[in-house]
C-alpha cells in the first residue's frame, strides 16, 4: 500500500500543475490509538490563517481498529481489542488577520465493533501478522491497562462520550511569495490548551491540562506544497483509579505533501511522528515512538463546502491497525 501510493505521487509531481495557490491540505488527521487518547497529541495543520472575522466550521469522522495484548512480567499489562469510533466538532475563527482561534470538541465511543473476521481473512490473504488476535473471541470488546496489577481507568463498551478537548491559537509570522524553494511561503506558531472534560475513569480524559507549541511551515516546490511542523507538548499526569501513572513530554513532526490536482482537488500524503508518552513500561506498543501513513483527498464541492477522506497505517505498532478518516468543512476554505 505505502510503495503504491509513494509511486502515484512520484508520476503525478511529472505533470504540469497550473493550480498555485489553491492549496487545502493537510489532513487533519489524529492519531487514535486508545491509550493517547487521553493526550495533547500533534495534529497536521496548515500555517494558513482565517481571514478576519470569518470562520470554519467542520465535522469529522473517524472509525479505527486496536488490537494489544501484551504482559512485562509483574509490572505492566495491556489488553486492548476495540473498535473506536471518534466524532469531532472543529471551530476556527479570524480573530484578526494575523490571529485564528480554534475550538476542537472531539466524541468517542468504544465498542466491540464488527470487522474481526474481515481483518483476519485478510491478514491471511496477504500473509500479513494477526498478532495473537485469531486467540481472541471476536468482535468482543476489552480495554484494560494495569500497572503492578492496579487499573488506570475502567472503561466499558457502550454510548458516544465527550472526551478531552482543546482550544488554540495560531499567529502569522510570515506570508509571502518566495523563490528559493528552501524557504518557507508561510509560517506560523501555534498554540494549543487541552481541557480536561473527559471521564477519566472511564478512560475518556486525563484529567489535567496539556500544552502544545508548534511552528508550522508552508514550502512550495512545483508541483508540490510542502508541510513542515515540529512540535513540543508538556504532558500533566494522569488521575487514576487506583495506579500511579506517570508519562513523559512529547516530540513531534509532522511532514506532508499535496498534488494539487485542481482547483477542487488535492491529493495528500503525509507522516505523523511523535514520541512516545510512556516509558519503560516493557510494553512495546505503549514504548514505542507513533510513525503513521495517511494517504487521502481534499475535494472543494463548492466555494465553502469540502470534502477530505484519509486512510492511515501504522508503521509502528503505537497506532490503530488501520483507520479511516472523513471530514467535511463549511466556511472560508
Amino acid at each position: 500500500m505505502l510503495r503504491i501510493c509513494m509511486t502515484a505521487i512520484f508520476f503525478l509531481c511529472l505533470t504540469p500543475n497550473t493550480w498555485a495557490g489553491s492549496e487545502k491540505g493537510p489532513l487533519s488527521v489524529r492519531n487514535q490509538f486508545p491509550p493517547h487518547l487521553m493526550f495533547l497529541k500533534p495534529v497536521p495543520d496548515s500555517p494558513r490563517l482565517i481571514p478576519r472575522t470569518q470562520f470554519n466550521f467542520s465535522l469529522s469522522a473517524d472509525h479505527a481498529s486496536i488490537f494489544v495484548n501484551e504482559l512485562s512480567g509483574e509490572k505492566w499489562s495491556a489488553l486492548i481489542d476495540m473498535e473506536i469510533t471518534v466524532l469531532e466538532l472543529s471551530l476556527e475563527y479570524g480573530l484578526t488577520d494575523y490571529l485564528t482561534l480554534g475550538l476542537d470538541l472531539p466524541f468517542v465511543s468504544m465498542n466491540s465493533g464488527f470487522l474481526d473476521g474481515f481483518l483476519e481473512d485478510f491478514h491471511s490473504t496477504f500473509g500479513l501478522p494477526n498478532y495473537g488476535k485469531e486467540e481472541r473471541p471476536k468482535d468482543e470488546f476489552a480495554y484494560r491497562l494495569q500497572k503492578q496489577g492496579k487499573n488506570w481507568f475502567r472503561a466499558e463498551s457502550g454510548d458516544l462520550c465527550l472526551a478531552d478537548s482543546a482550544v488554540s491559537a495560531k499567529l502569522s509570522l510570515m506570508d509571502e511569495i518566495r523563490k528559493e524553494w528552501f524557504l518557507p511561503e508561510k509560517l506560523s506558531v501555534s498554540y494549543t490548551l487541552k481541557m480536561p472534560l473527559g471521564d477519566e475513569e472511564g478512560g475518556f480524559g486525563s484529567g489535567g491540562f496539556d500544552h502544545e507549541f508548534s511552528l508550522l511551515s508552508q514550502f512550495r516546490i512545483s508541483p508540490l506544497v510542502i508541510y513542515l511542523n515540529p512540535s513540543l507538548i508538556f504532558l500533566s499526569d494522569p488521575e487514576t483509579v487506583e495506579a500511579d501513572i506517570s508519562v513523559s513530554n512529547i516530540l513531534g513532526l509532522f511532514m506532508g505533501g499535496e498534488y494539487i490536482f485542481s482547483e477542487s482537488l488535492s491529493l495528500l500524503a503525509q507522516l505523523n511522528y511523535y514520541t512516545s508518552p510512556f516509558e519503560n513500561t516493557g510494553i512495546s506498543q505503549l514504548d514505542t515512538e507513533t510513525l503513521q501513513a495517511e494517504f487521502g483527498f481534499i475535494y472543494k464541492l463548492t466555494s465553502s463546502l469540502s470534502l477530505e477522506f484519509a486512510f492511515c497505517e501504522d508503521l509502528t505498532r503505537s497506532a490503530p491497525d488501520f483507520n479511516v478518516h472523513l471530514r467535511m468543512s463549511y466556511g472560508n476554505l
